[in-house]
């Protein structure tokens, strides 16, 4: 079997996170020491780090009793000065919808783990904001990513956009009246999908300071850190976030992923038969790190967690969860602590 790729994200996504939870005295340069890192080092617009470095810093603040918001309030303090290649290019957008445009195209440069997909219903827009494993089912990283999100376009148009709906598929981490701060909007949760919800109007309002002649350049930049990418020649890693893109609502077969990959299944198996690799293998390798993730979170009910994971009837996923680690998912969650929110 091939070595399992370790996806990665621009060093300023990380000094970001860092120099915020740093500012509510979370973290210290011993927690990125730990990584055999310096804050100085993460300067560097060109270096990549592991995606999973970042879920080292948020739990190293859950640690020190970070509050349950601490999401929402990291998004919103957003850093100019750490601004990495993808923003820069995308804050030099003549409008809104042109950065969106701009940010879905490139977010993997940003975070291999992170994508967007925009959908147009009703004079609305719907950003949904999709992860991949590690930051697959993380409550915090999801609510930081949108919140983020809406500062950031908050700041590029100098207005105070407020969102027509936002949706989260977990439960709420922290009181209503914190998500209305945050949102302007009371949000759902228990959704297929993490997203927000914009104004086709909205789209159209001109960024600050946008330059076509800096765009231009940022934008052959970034065109070729992304082409230096594995997922961009890697099937196998192609179809693994194609599958956890589609557990929740989405239909999760070879012939689905082809489609949605441009070649016919016949071709998908072999490209993958050529990695070492099967459909079969990267949709249980999914299904177990999302299994593992849910059953850890409070309310998480196992009867809803086997529809999320595409089977058909709870005892099959009750089969398939002891096959995989020995133990029945009820006795995991037990294990876990958090059966007892279920009741």
């Amino acid at each position: 079997m091939p070595l399992a790729h370790t996806p990665s994200a621009t060093a300023s996504q990380l000094l970001d996170l860092y120099l915020s939870l740093q500012g509510f005295a979370l973290v210290g340069p011993s927690d990125l020491q730990e990584l055999g890192v310096e804050p100085e080092q993460l300067k560097n617009v060109d270096m990549r780090v592991p995606v999973h470095w970042a879920l080292h810093l948020w739990q190293r603040a859950a640690s020190r009793g970070a509050r349950p918001e601490i999401g929402m309030l990291v998004g919103q303090q957003r850093h100019l000065h750490t601004r990495g290649p993808v923003a820069q290019l995308a804050a030099q957008s003549a409008t809104l919808g042109e950065a969106i445009e701009l940010f879905g195209r490139y977010i993997p440069v940003m975070s291999e783990c992170e994508n967007l997909r925009v959908e147009s219903f009703a004079g609305r827009v719907r950003i949904h904001f999709l992860f991949n494993a590690p930051l697959l089912g993380h409550a915090v990283v999801s609510e930081h990513s949108l919140s983020s999100a809406l500062c950031w376009a908050r700041q590029l148009t100098g207005m105070r956009l407020m969102p027509q709906a936002v949706g989260f598929r977990h439960v709420p981490l922290a009181a209503p009246a914190i998500y209305r701060q945050v949102f302007g909007v009371p949000p759902r949760f228990a959704e297929t999908f993490d997203y927000l919800d914009l104004l086709e109007i909205d789209l159209q309002l001109p960024v600050l300071g946008a330059n076509t002649y800096l765009k231009d350049l940022m934008q052959q930049r970034v065109s070729a850190m992304q082409a230096q990418l594995p997922a961009q020649y890697s099937t196998r890693l192609q179809v693994l976030q194609l599958i956890e893109q589609s557990l929740l609502g989405g239909e999760l077969s070879a012939q689905s992923v082809a489609r949605r990959l441009g070649i016919s299944r016949q071709t998908l198996h072999r490209h993958l038969r050529e990695e070492d690799c099967c459909f079969s293998e990267l949709l249980a390798q999914v299904r177990r790190q999302h299994a593992l993730q849910r059953l850890q979170q409070p309310g998480c009910r196992i009867e809803a967690l086997s529809r999320e994971l595409g089977f058909s009837e709870p005892s099959a996923f009750y089969k398939a969860f002891k096959g995989w680690f020995g133990q029945s998912p009820k006795a995991y969650q037990q294990h876990a602590g958090t059966a007892s929110t279920n009741v």
